[in-house]
């Protein structure tokens, strides 16, 4: 059977399914199909009823590196491998008895090199004769090969998408942090050009008044000179602490330790805040050690830190109103309380204390500020390697709490 030509197979087959009559009626329909069965890019075969190939087309034997000549006479399960032998058998015998199947399997080429192919079979008769199997294989390798590579770009695909939406999220999430500091920003520029202007017209008015009165009584000048160095303090203040601030965020800032008192430095920062306490008819009760308590601080920059959180205890607590400070000497800290029963500050706005520029939602005659006092006091207890805490509730009260590392060497 292997000394058959492929052609002359094909040839004789198609005399057995047609007799004279109908070759004639067509014509040279038989070089026609012999033609076009030589021309097809794909895989075209015929199988005897034992499953032996006896025709195949050339771009066919060549998919498997065989030719045409080295193809035929072979059994069809030689070309199929290993482990789907007993599919490929199955295949033929379904085609034997239905008629037609298919069948997705290796095919294995002269170099023992797997493709795959998706084959179909279907009989070929004469009357109820079985002559013959006619087959076609479409090679899928590169096809599957995509496929596999697509189905490892899936995942991969996926996580590239969440990443994205990822970025996305965060693009989102820093152009609406850059709105809200851009907000802060011009309500920060808002308040302090109040906050300046307030103080500076105190300033303006009494000079304005002792200037323009020479016959005004000693003891008014006085009360006026004194009104007029408070704002000038307050006004002083409030611009070295922005300016503190500024140096701090660039790094500018190195702190001046030394060796100090802490009860010493937190007293004379009291001291200052006695007579405002009065004028609002606070009740200001503190607890200090009597004994020195040594801490390794800048001392300038400790007290303006200090100062900032007594003075917005005072100045947000109403008329009648309660603030309380002590200082408590624990083994290797010192803690600093501030408590008062001021308007307190809403839950929701207690994680944005320390952001620059935020301030509470409220009334700019209701609170004076800037937004820039307990910035600027964590990082002042943050330069000392301290710890800061507040607690609030609204309409009840704010306490702050400032943990700062004692003098280890210091036995109080």
């Amino acid at each position: 059977m292997s000394n058959i030509l492929g052609k002359d197979k094909i040839s004789e087959l198609l005399s057995e399914l047609f007799d004279n009559q109908t070759i004639l009626q067509f014509g040279d329909w038989k070089e026609l199909f012999l033609t076009f069965f030589e021309a097809a890019q794909e895989l075209l075969f015929i199988l005897n009823s034992d499953g032996y190939i006896v025709a195949v087309n050339k771009a066919g034997s060549r998919e498997l590196d065989y030719s045409p000549s080295e193809a035929i006479g072979r059994h069809f399960t030689e070309f199929i491998d290993a482990d789907n032998i007993a599919s490929a058998t199955d295949m033929i015998n379904k085609a034997l008895k239905e008629g037609s199947s298919s069948l997705k399997v290796n095919l294995i080429s002269k170099f023992e090199v797997p493709k795959l192919f998706i084959l179909n079979l279907r009989t070929v008769k004469n009357g109820d004769k079985i002559i013959g199997l006619l087959g076609t294989g479409k090679n899928i390798t590169y096809q599957k090969k995509l496929e596999e590579d697509l189905n490892d770009l899936k995942p991969k695909m996926v996580e590239l998408e969440r990443l994205i939406n990822l970025e996305r999220s965060r693009v989102l999430q820093q152009k609406s942090v850059l709105e809200e500091l851009n907000r802060m920003k011009n309500e920060f520029m808002s308040n302090i050009s109040h906050e300046l202007r307030t103080p500076l017209a105190s300033i303006v008015g009494f000079s304005e008044t002792i200037a323009s009165d020479p016959n005004m009584p000693d003891e008014m000048k006085v009360e006026f000179n004194y009104i007029i160095l408070n704002e000038g303090k307050r006004l002083a203040r409030l611009i070295n602490e922005v300016l503190e601030l500024s140096r701090m965020e660039t790094g500018k800032i190195v702190l001046n330790k030394s060796k100090i008192d802490i009860v010493r430095t937190l007293r004379r920062v009291i001291d200052d805040f006695v007579n405002q306490a009065v004028e609002k008819n606070i009740t200001l009760s503190v607890e200090l050690p009597e004994n020195q308590i040594m801490i390794d601080a800048d001392d300038e920059r400790l007290s303006m830190a200090l100062r900032a959180v007594v003075n917005n205890a005072i100045k947000f607590t109403n008329e009648y109103g309660r603030v309380k400070i002590i200082l408590n000497n624990l083994f290797r800290e010192v803690e600093i309380i501030v408590a008062d029963t001021g308007i307190g500050i809403p839950q929701d706005q207690l994680p944005n204390i320390f952001q620059k520029f935020h301030k509470a939602n409220r009334p700019i005659e209701e609170v004076e500020g800037v937004g820039v006092g307990l910035v600027f006091v964590k990082q002042i207890v943050d330069l000392h390697k301290g710890l800061i805490n507040v607690q609030s509730e609204e309409h009840k009260g704010t306490t702050v709490i400032i943990r700062l590392l004692k003098n280890i060497k210091d036995k109080n």
